[in-house]
């Protein structure tokens, strides 16, 4: 994936005086008004014709993220809209809703759930409507935020992952509390698809203790729906009795190809 240097143009006005930009701001912010139509276009066409064959499943959050198949680093966004076949799901017009992260992955906050999307609509500055297909995004359930105090809270000391021909096993060391319980779970429509072990408890001490959950998913799924990527997250909750808390979270990405080889 090519990358793009990334930097924006901010003008700061404090009590009446403007703040000069700096030389790497101006430098960006003319090429960006001087970029040739042509040039522009052409990184847009790349963008629309993209053929994403990809599925995505993630835990309902306000943030979440998009990831795009090409730097978007060069398109000035004033708005983003969700489409799920066609239909609009949900409208992000205030430009600190929007963040690129890595040049080409959209970090969005949303005032509302939304359980999928296929595409979504770039507004830039000129008032242009950039289609990208991005791939089926579903997500399901929810991430637990209560607190817990402090002094019965759980840390991770160690995790170590390994992936290969569709086997992913997680082993997760966490310092021990007294009454406190940690769950590991995907998504449930990932566990319709994939064979889910129970997690396992593999050593114990006085302080800590270390967990394994693994996850098997088929490489006919892949050849069943058409598709070279899947793409999936991990959760790690802890529980105190009522209190359920999320303290662990990986995005895990797997591909077709990866089952050639040899399975942990």
């Amino acid at each position: 994936m090519r990358k793009i240097l990334i930097s924006c143009s901010i003008l700061i006005l404090l009590s009446g005086c403007v703040q000069d930009p700096s030389p790497a701001t101006l430098e960006t912010s003319t090429k960006k008004s001087e970029e040739l139509p042509n040039e522009y276009n052409e990184k847009i066409a790349l963008l629309e014709n993209t053929v994403p064959k990809e599925e995505s499943y993630f835990f309902q959050t306000k943030e979440f993220k998009i990831y795009l198949p090409y730097a978007v680093d060069f398109i000035d966004i004033s708005k983003i809209e969700l489409f799920s076949d066609g239909n609009l799901v949900a409208e992000i017009p205030n430009q600190e809703s929007i963040q690129l992260q890595d040049k080409h992955i959209l970090v969005l906050q949303a005032n509302k759930r939304i359980n999928h999307f296929d595409s979504v609509t770039l507004t830039d500055a000129h008032d242009n409507h950039i289609e990208i297909p991005v791939g089926d995004y579903y997500y399901e359930g929810q991430s637990s935020d209560d607190t817990i105090p402090n002094n019965k809270e759980a840390f991770i000391r160690s995790k170590h992952y390994k992936q290969a021909k569709g086997s992913l096993i997680y082993t997760i060391e966490f310092t021990k509390v007294e009454g406190a319980n940690i769950q590991f779970s995907v998504p449930a429509s990932i566990q319709k698809i994939a064979s889910v072990e129970e997690q396992k408890t593999i050593s114990e001490t006085a302080d800590t203790i270390t967990y394994e959950f693994r996850i098997d998913i088929p490489k006919e799924y892949f050849i069943d729906q058409d598709i070279t990527n899947l793409n999936l997250e991990l959760k790690a909750e802890q529980i105190n009795n009522s209190l359920r808390k999320t303290i662990f979270k990986a995005f895990i990405p797997i591909n077709v190809d990866e089952y050639s080889i040899k399975a942990p």
